[in-house]
């Protein structure tokens, strides 16, 4: 069974209150026709897996805050709700009874009125000392924002703002548009990168710029490697559904490194 079968399901404890909390409880709701206490799970057993709580919160902050991106301009057409699906089916792996679990919760955050703003600071709390986590969530949105084939301006605007309500730098938002949205006409019909700003985009993934020094490009790779090893990922918050993106992301610090490598002649 999946994190999101485990919590509709009721087969593990966890505890997550505020805004994060009450999508799932009213998820659970609609699910069961009832209301459900977003504090405690149904078998009434708190915080019974201090990880899988964080790998809770860290999905259901990823739907809520994806349903109000969708809905940025307004209104959610039945494409970006597709889309959505898509995502969630080939980037993330996740089978079908998963991905309804993560419908009702979408539908939940897309009908709500708590803003974005709210479930960026709370997944800001919880996720305290672990900036490649919140990294790793605008990272995933603008993912899901391109998954209809365009990032629209209000769509960019609003994750832009949740990565500012999430703690991080534009310096932050920049080393995620580098993963999932580049810069347009940086790269070539083959994939490649052109020499006009490759190496930008390459030094924004390893989150540098062009002037450091080899240490520090070293340094950082070693870091993003380190930091993105399985173990180190399930220990830290990050859901098991999620293990293709990270390796996808990885691959993308490993091309531009052994870009950045080949043209500096390391």
């Amino acid at each position: 069974m999946g994190l999101l079968g485990a919590l509709f399901g009721g087969t593990f404890g966890f505890m997550l209150g505020g805004p994060l909390g009450a999508m799932i409880g009213g998820a659970i709701g609609a699910q069961t026709g009832g209301s459900v206490s977003s504090s405690r799970s149904r078998t009434g057993r708190l915080g019974a897996d201090p990880r899988r709580d964080a790998q809770s919160a860290f999905l259901v902050a990823v739907i809520s805050l994806a349903a109000k991106v969708c809905k940025a301009d307004g209104h959610i057409s039945e494409t970006e709700v597709q889309a959505f699906d898509r995502f969630l089916r080939d980037n993330l792996r996740m089978p079908a009874d998963e991905r309804r679990h993560a419908a009702r919760i979408f539908n939940e955050a897309r009908d709500s009125t708590v803003p974005a703003s709210a479930f960026a600071k709370q997944i800001r709390s919880i996720l305290i000392g672990q900036p490649d986590r919140l990294r790793d969530i605008v990272t995933i949105l603008l993912q899901i924002a391109h998954a209809d084939g365009a990032l629209h301006s209000e769509e960019e605007s609003l994750i832009r703002q949740i990565a500012l309500d999430l703690g991080l730098t534009a310096h932050d938002y920049q080393q995620c548009r580098a993963f999932f949205g580049g810069q347009a006409g940086s790269r070539g019909a083959d994939g490649r990168s052109s020499r006009a700003g490759a190496a930008t985009i390459d030094y924004d993934v390893l989150g540098l710029t062009p002037t450091a020094t080899d240490v520090e490009v070293k340094k950082a790779y070693r870091s993003i490697a380190r930091e993105y090893h399985p173990d180190v990922l399930q220990s830290k918050g990050l859901p098991e559904d999620f293990m293709n993106f990270a390796k996808e992301k990885l691959q993308k610090v490993n091309d531009s490194y052994d870009r950045i490598k080949q043209e500096r002649g390391m």
